[in-house]
């Protein structure tokens, strides 16, 4: 499938002792629909440490959306707001079980584009916690 939109993608993370950090990228990806369900696709680069992993955003019509990576970083994250769910994501450096606590979940996705926010805290084989925000802008190319 050739890519369709512009991604914009900004992520603010902290932590207690930790000051806001900040990324923000673009990319090209797909976005598409598939029985009511919306699909955002991209390949991570090197600016965001995955190089070689695929990633697809769903947004299903009930506002829950599943984060799923495969290539070389695998995992699944579901955020659901006021829920809590737990994956192991496999790393070339081993697996890890995080937890992700969602509390924020927003998303307009039309066929010209549109955004998704989310507002979740993770922490990793359930310790050390860090604050994430991340929004994301989907535009039509060209």
């Amino acid at each position: 499938m050739q890519p369709n939109v512009m991604i914009t993608i900004e992520g603010h993370q902290w932590g207690l002792e930790e000051p806001e950090q900040t990324i923000r990228l673009t990319t090209e990806g797909q976005l598409y629909q598939e029985n009511e369900i919306w699909h955002v696709a991209y390949d991570e680069s090197e600016a965001t440490g995955m190089a070689g992993t695929h990633t697809v955003l769903t947004v299903d019509p009930f506002g829950a959306v599943t984060l799923a990576r495969s290539g070389s970083h695998d995992m699944e994250l579901v955020f659901v707001q006021g829920s809590r769910h737990i994956t192991r994501m496999a790393t070339p450096y081993g697996d890890l079980d995080v937890g992700i606590y969602t509390n924020v979940v927003q998303s307009d996705l039309k066929a010209s584009g549109g955004s998704i926010h989310l507002g979740y805290s993770v922490d990793f084989n359930q310790q050390e916690t860090t604050n994430t925000r991340l929004d994301m802008q989907i535009r039509l190319k060209g």
